[in-house]
């Protein structure tokens, strides 16, 4: 363990600490622990950046360290990978954390409950069609409610001893369903009761058999007996709904492990969902560097959504319901999102949002007359407010983006308004600019303004009693273009599925090749001369084309084989893939003769650069889009080696 490794796990102990020693429901003393640690660090460290991310903090002081050793040593405790990951998707990782952890704490609750030989008896005839089985699946659901409604006392620590066993239940079913989890397809179900099972006997095993006593006769065997019950109702697949998802298996690093890759996988459509709720994601880091209130995008989301917004939310679990909103779409709506989002990138300059104060300024000086003018009154508007306090009471042109943004132009720090405000508000106008070149035109893709309409649907329902107005207003005012039917379900159909799945596997596949092309490129060994910027040698280049065109063959024959069911299927590579993979620039080396034999790669990547044309080859975007045909193949139209 390295010596930040040490120093965090040491203050996540006294955060932890201060929070069980003054019985405090609200947090404050945690908070005020991470606060006073924060003042201890140097401004620029790595560290520093962790510590300012209060909820995360918070999440693995108080929710996941009491775990035990099973998620202790996992990576979400090491400062490097912390620092490198916090940026776009860990707002929602920690919700779903919070809310699996929680899930833990409603099946080991001493809340009253049916035994386990009760409950099996009755899951034993759910699978019949007869009114029988109907009301067993019936009865189901009650208990599944009863187990969501759950108050009482619990201990998640029963579960300690037993992550690491119910981890490898996890690995061993779930390896080949990756993209199913939670989904109502055969092959997931049929995986998911050789999960419960295994787990089931884990439990008894670990806590029933072997005792010489009754288990009605003794407390603690009774209590281990109603968990058990407990477990086997929540990861049934039967109740009596027709359309709901079916159940997720238990927290386990394996399953926080897939919650992370499902999330980072569409890290393009978040990210434009966090655009819709902030309107200076993309600046705000430029201007205030050493800030760190929006260092993940998805955070700065929640909170603009829950707290921040005009339309404020006080349900105490606003947070964790948005989260789970777009955690049940993230196979569907938001991966389309992604995928679109992705080829605008490639499309149009999406990446060329000013990258600091002078570009700012630049980029402003390029505006119209009109919108310079629209800057002068919103900055005088802001100032007036400031001094009355009235935030809502500025008015014009990018004054709804005041309203909503989590940055806090009211501040009495900020005293110098060319310095610390000006820069921001051009950034605002910069970006309502921008975003009208692009979002009015994926706004009139059915699906993704259904995403958006459906956003604006969830606000209003989360709780009448929570809501103060019912009035939904985007701050970027574009509206879905009257032609457009907004998409409002949130599963597709089969046949959308299955391309979903298809281009899911495929993107797997292409990642690992344009990894495979990354090591190579950065190969000492591989290089035309010892230069440091010289391209790849020839021989090279030619053999890397032919491996990289056979991967891509075999893995589209693969997936052709995977949609007609049978393992066996033959496949023509030249009728389902382009042989044409363009050269790869390079330079031919007299004084280079290849051996019969290589030694193989060190375990050591190199990362010099080269002027090897292998661009982006580590940026990881879906690269078909949902139109494709009915049987999809991996295109070479975005070919790794160009």
């Amino acid at each position: 363990m390295s010596s930040e490794e040490s120093a965090l796990s040491a203050i996540l102990e006294r955060i932890l600490q201060a929070h069980t020693s003054s019985d405090d429901l609200s947090y404050e003393s945690a908070k005020a622990e991470v606060a006073q640690e924060r003042r201890h660090l140097s401004r620029n460290s790595r560290m520093l950046r962790v510590l300012s991310y209060e909820k995360l903090m918070l999440v693995l002081a108080l929710v996941l360290l009491p775990l035990g050793q099973h998620f202790s040593e996992r990576r979400e405790f090491s400062v490097v990978w912390l620092g490198k990951s916090i940026g776009t998707v860990m707002g929602l990782y920690l919700r779903f954390i919070v809310s699996q952890v929680d899930t833990i704490k409603k099946l080991a609750s001493n809340d009253d409950f049916p035994d386990y030989k009760t409950v099996n008896a009755i899951l034993e005839q759910a699978d019949d069609d007869s009114p029988k089985g109907a009301e067993a699946r019936k009865q189901i659901g009650l208990w599944k409610t009863q187990i969501s409604n759950s108050q009482n006392a619990s201990d998640p620590t029963v579960f300690n001893d037993l992550f690491d066993q119910i981890d490898t239940c996890a690995k061993e079913v779930f390896e080949h369903v990756h993209t199913d989890i939670g989904e109502k397809t055969d092959t997931y179900l049929d995986a998911l009761s050789g999960y419960r099972h295994n787990v089931v006997k884990l439990l008894r095993t670990k806590w029933l058999e072997g005792s010489n006593d009754a288990i009605e006769d003794d407390n603690i065997m009774r209590q281990y007996d109603r968990i058990t019950a407990r477990v086997t109702v929540w990861l049934s697949p039967h109740d009596d709904t027709v359309t709901g998802n079916a159940p997720i298996p238990l927290l386990s690093a394996w399953l926080l492990d897939y919650a992370w890759s499902s999330l980072d996988t569409v890290k393009e459509g978040i990210i434009e969902i966090c655009r819709w709720f902030e309107p200076l994601l993309e600046y705000y880091a430029v201007v205030r560097g050493k800030s760190h209130e929006m260092d993940d995008k998805s955070e700065v989301m929640i909170n603009n959504f829950v707290v921040n917004h005009v339309v404020k939310i006080y349900a105490p679990d606003a947070d964790l319901q948005l989260c789970h909103f777009l955690w049940e779409r993230r196979s569907t709506l938001i991966f389309h999102l992604h995928n679109t989002m992705s080829t605008i990138s490639e499309q149009e300059a999406q990446q060329d949002r000013p990258k600091d104060i002078v570009q700012i300024d630049t980029a402003f000086d390029k505006l119209p007359r009109d919108e310079k003018q629209a800057f002068m009154k919103l900055i005088a508007s802001m100032k007036k407010a400031s001094k009355c306090g009235l935030r809502y009471s500025i008015q014009g042109s990018g004054a709804y983006a005041m309203h909503v943004t989590k940055w806090d132009w009211q501040n009495k720090t900020l005293k110098n308004q060319k310095r610390d405000i000006e820069p921001l508000v051009k950034a605002v106008f910069l970006e309502l600019r921008k975003v009208r070149q692009y979002r009015a035109v994926i706004l009139a893709d059915s699906i993704i303004a259904g995403l958006r309409k459906q956003l604006e649907r969830f606000h209003d329902q989360i709780d009448d009693e929570f809501v103060t107005s019912k009035t939904w207003r985007w701050w970027d005012d574009i509206e879905i273009p009257k032609n457009v039917t907004p998409f409002m379900s949130a599963g597709m159909d089969k046949n959308f599925k299955s391309k979903l799945q298809q281009i899911q596997l495929e993107q797997q596949d292409q990642d690992a090749i344009t990894e495979l092309v990354t090591y190579v490129e950065h190969m000492v060994c591989a290089r035309a001369t010892t230069a440091k910027d010289s391209a790849l040698n020839s021989e090279v280049v030619k053999t890397l084309n032919a491996l990289v065109y056979a991967l891509k063959a075999n893995s589209t024959c693969l997936h052709n084989c995977s949609i007609a069911g049978d393992p066996e299927l033959s496949c023509d590579f030249k009728a389902t893939i382009h042989p044409e993979i363009p050269k790869t620039k390079d330079q031919v080396d007299a004084n280079t003769t290849l051996e019969p034999q290589i030694s193989g790669p060190s375990s050591k990547r190199q990362r010099s650069s080269t002027n090897s044309e292998f661009p982006n080859a580590r940026k990881k975007r879906a690269r078909n889009s949902l139109s494709l045909s009915s049987v999809i193949s991996i295109s070479d139209d975005e070919d790794v080696v160009c």
